[in-house]
């Protein structure tokens, strides 16, 4: 568990959230799922889909 930030490789949606292209956005690990903020607030994702959410996303640890 931690916390980190991301950066979107592209403009991204995922309504009614967005994410831009090269800005970083923190995450915040917890036991059994993730924290990602975004323009708009902040999702709460399951671990189970953490790889495919990250492919739109550069690690920045």
């Amino acid at each position: 568990m931690g916390t980190y930030k991301v950066i979107a490789k592209d403009d991204l949606q995922a309504r009614p959230y967005t994410w831009t292209k090269g800005l970083d956005y923190q995450v915040v690990e917890k036991s059994d799922y993730f924290i990602l903020a975004s323009n708009e607030g902040s999702l709460n994702y399951y671990n189970s889909v953490k790889d495919q959410v990250f492919e739109n996303f550069d690690v920045s640890r």
